[in-house]
């Protein structure tokens, strides 16, 4: 992972627990997701990371990654070893 990482991220839960901070993660731009007619791109942007590093995001929680927020819409990948999130960037 530290060889395809596109920074370093702050993780902000919408529920208010301790945010968690300096984990490695990949910035996928018109994120690629399955539909009843196979996959489409969409205009979301796919965030992925170890679950070692943190175990999970629900919607509304937030990524900080080199000045930008990103805002969690839905999970949309686990294989046990890598998570990935549907975001879109919060302006706020």
């Amino acid at each position: 992972m530290k060889t395809f990482a596109d920074g370093r991220a702050t993780h902000q839960s919408a529920s208010g627990s301790p945010p968690s901070c300096g984990f490695e993660v990949i910035i996928d731009h018109n994120l690629m997701m399955a539909g009843p007619e196979g996959m489409f791109q969409t205009n979301k942007i796919g965030l992925s990371w170890r679950k070692i590093d943190l175990s999970g995001a629900s919607r509304g929680d937030v990524f900080i990654v080199g000045g930008q927020r990103f805002m969690v819409e839905e999970m949309v990948a686990d294989d046990g070893h890598i998570l990935t999130a549907a975001c879109r960037k919060d302006l706020c």
